[in-house]
């Protein structure tokens, strides 16, 4: 018996991937759906070279990421590094707000919103953050004898993470073959030509960033400069600042070998002739040497490391590196198979079956889609010294005024792209967003005394590599989500129940200590002797009150209290299992039961948003915040509370959130969500055709605002395909 207790959460995984696996065996047994084409199971396939960067096909290693073009001609991979980023550390620390909390309290509490908002605004808000920057492009120009190019085709194989592209120019067949490796920590390009002497090329490195280029006789190097400064897109157009002495470094080394053809070089560039195979092998490195230490003045010595790379490399043959790659990587991703049936359609380049979707008419898509969220998570997230979790875009990003600021969002995208991480068996993928809690909570542990002259540790709205914990600029609106911290603090405990390992519990414990102390000393009693949050939003909601009045800012809206209540939950049976902090945790039991509960208007049926009974001011805006406790938590379910799922049921069917821009991002990410943990199999398949017809790029990522890429919707809807099969954050193993 204390076997089976010391090893509870990997009997309940292990029964978990069994009864999924026995549940599409099952589902394929009882259907007419043939089983999928074996040749074609987790390619996506496409037919044409990349024209833009959402037809690109990102591949990564945790580290470095690249958008992989596969041009014929004039040919690109897109380069970027995890730690590259704008800024270096920097006090942003608010110390005269705490003064003004009191009258801001005051006022909401006397529900004067106006005078609240224009306090904190005027208060409150600081410095936007820093950003995530793209390091530079490999570039690869080829030449040929005949300008005549067909039979193209570029696959991205989600068994090997390897790309593939093969094309004729005239009678000579050619072929790319990409991949990140996490092994040997570089990004490795293998080309060959059928025939001796004809593959013909040329290859540079290039950067938007400040640089120099040089060439020796078989590597390219280029060194590089971050700025101090570089702006998020929603400020306009504007140059990066640069400072002498300031802003991080980095290196891009580029090893071109070929066993037979002959190399030259000149300035910055690398020719090969008369080859029949050549290696291109990239390793990157910068400054980075911690979220409190200056790149510039304490950086790390990036260049022996990318020396050290290349020396570690260049005596391994080209199928030592991919075996390297294909061994590491496939331990992650064959953890988990899924098959939903196949048709005809699995053989069609992925652009065309994106923009000729028609629900139930292409099965193997969702499936797909769900493998490519995991192949995301794990090209984005590996373990590692300063190793960073997957941003906005997970590890790729293009522009140097990245859409905001490619940074981690704490209302929900950061937390989202790691929905899936548990579930899809990617454990290790998780780490780096751990270790983002430990180290927000230095800077965060300022802010609580700083702002609120509090003990513990919080964080807002957003953060950078720079883990700054304060509020961001613009307005309070966002600006002033206060339980961005008591969010993340769900993963730490997530993470416990699907490992049961109890040194990592101990290892995080004093993380849900110090931010339930924060909560715990911050809340307010309000008039009707209930704990509540002040000042706050409701997921950058604006609301209209009963007598007209139009706000954002207030007092105890039901997410806040929902997020408390869980991080509550978790902290006193964390300690439970440790056995330890007796007292403290009877104080946050007593704290617990004072927490505002979760309300039915009695007007509407629909749950309420507010502490208040007041009406969403655009409820067709896709954010409906006070869904956490059925989408992320399990305060509301329809086994356990069923009044209460079905006044949130209510609230979809008036809000309709999926129906909000094009159901990318975090819109259809929550949506999906909702309707899994709802049982609503049919309304799920309505957020997921909405998904694929108008969110997806021709290149399967998720698009938001028709412009950009968000990578929580993938790892979103890939959480929600999860959850259509299989559920079991009740306890409870709950199948289809």
């Amino acid at each position: 018996m204390s076997y089976i207790k010391k090893n509870l959460g990997y009997i309940k995984f292990g029964i978990t991937i069994l009864v999924l696996f026995m549940v599409i065996f099952l589902v394929l047994s009882c259907s007419k759906i043939k089983p999928a084409v074996e040749r074609n199971k987790n390619k996506i396939l496409f037919d044409t070279p990349a024209a833009s960067w959402y037809e690109a096909i990102p591949i990564g290693n945790g580290s470095l990421g690249g958008m992989v073009y596969g041009r014929t001609v004039n040919d690109t991979i897109k380069i970027n590094e995890e730690t590259l980023w704008s800024g270096e550390p920097r006090n942003n620390q608010n110390y005269h707000a705490r003064k003004d909390l009191p009258l801001i309290r005051q006022f909401l509490e006397e529900g004067k919103i106006i005078e609240s908002q224009k306090l904190i605004d005027s208060v409150m808000l600081g410095e936007n953050n820093e950003c995530y920057l793209p390091m530079g492009d490999l570039i690869l120009n080829m030449s040929y004898d005949s300008e005549l190019m067909t039979n193209y085709k570029r696959e991205l194989d989600l068994n090997s993470g390897v790309v593939t592209i093969n094309y004729s120019a005239g009678k000579i067949n050619y072929t790319k073959e990409v991949f990140a490796s996490y092994q040997d920590k570089a990004i490795i390009v293998h080309l060959t030509a059928d025939k001796k002497g004809k593959l013909n090329f040329s290859t540079t490195l290039q950067s938007k960033l400040k640089n120099t280029v040089h060439a020796n006789e078989n590597t390219i190097v280029l060194e590089g400069q971050a700025p101090l400064h570089a702006f998020p897109h929603y400020v306009g157009k504007k140059e990066c600042i640069y400072k002498e002495g300031s802003g991080m470094r980095f290196q891009m080394q580029l090893l071109v070998r070929t066993p037979s053809g002959k190399i030259e070089f000149s300035d910055g560039k690398i020719t090969v002739s008369e080859a029949k195979e050549a290696d291109l092998i990239l390793t990157a490195a910068t400054s980075f040497n911690g979220f409190n230490k200056n790149p510039a003045t304490e950086g790390k010595d990036y260049i022996t490391i990318c020396d050290q790379r290349i020396k570690n490399i260049e005596n391994k043959d080209y199928s030592r590196l991919l075996q390297n790659h294909i061994n590491d990587y496939s331990n992650l991703f064959n953890r988990v198979s899924i098959d939903l049936g196949s048709s005809d359609l699995d053989t069609v380049p992925v652009s065309r079956r994106i923009l000729d979707y028609k629900s139930g008419q292409d099965p193997g898509l969702a499936a797909l889609y769900y493998q490519f969220g995991r192949y995301l998570l794990i090209s984005s997230s590996r373990p590692g010294k300063f190793a960073q979790p997957a941003n906005l875009q997970g590890v790729w990003s293009r522009i140097l005024q990245p859409a905001w600021s490619s940074n981690w969002t704490l209302n929900c995208n950061a937390q989202i792209n790691y929905w899936p991480v548990m579930t899809g068996n990617l454990a290790e993928c998780h780490l780096p967003f751990i270790e983002l809690v430990k180290e927000l909570s230095v800077d965060g542990a300022l802010t609580a005394k700083n702002l609120y002259g509090k003990n513990g540790w919080m964080a807002h709205h957003n953060t950078d590599i720079w883990r700054t914990t304060s509020p961001v600029g613009g307005s309070g609106l966002w600006a002033i989500y206060q339980v961005g911290g008591a969010w993340l603090c769900h993963h730490l405990w997530e993470h416990y129940l699907f490992t049961m390992d109890k040194n990592y519990l101990e290892g995080v414990y004093p993380y849900l200590k110090g931010a339930a102390t924060f909560y715990s000393e911050n809340l307010q009693e309000n008039a009707a002797c209930y704990l509540i949050t002040s000042p706050s939003v409701s997921f950058e909601n604006k609301f209209k009150k009963t007598d007209g009045t139009v706000g954002w800012a207030c007092e105890g809206p039901t997410q806040d209290m929902q997020i408390i209540r869980n991080l509550f939950e978790n902290t006193i049976r964390a300690a439970t299992v440790l056995e330890k902090d007796h007292e403290f945790i009877a104080a946050l039991k007593n704290k617990l039961k004072l927490l505002a509960p979760i309300k039915i208007s009695p007007r509407t049926g629909r749950l309420q948003e507010w502490y208040h009974d007041w009406e969403a001011l655009a409820p067709g805006n896709g954010q409906v915040a006070h869904g956490w406790g059925l989408a992320v938590g399990s305060q509301i379910t329809p086994g356990g509370t069923p009044e209460l799922a079905e006044a949130f049921e209510k609230t979809l069917e008036y809000r309709k959130p999926w129906e909000a821009y094009n159901a990318g991002s975090w819109v259809g990410s929550f949506s999906a969500m909702f309707w899994a943990r709802l049982r609503k199999g049919e309304m799920l398949q309505t957020v997921l055709d909405r998904h694929f017809k108008n969110a997806v790029f021709p290149n399967l990522t998720s698009k938001f605002f028709e412009d950009y890429w968000q990578i929580d919707g993938n790892l979103g809807i890939t959480a929600s395909i999860s959850e259509m099969l299989l559920q079991s954050h009740t306890d409870e193993i709950e199948l289809l």
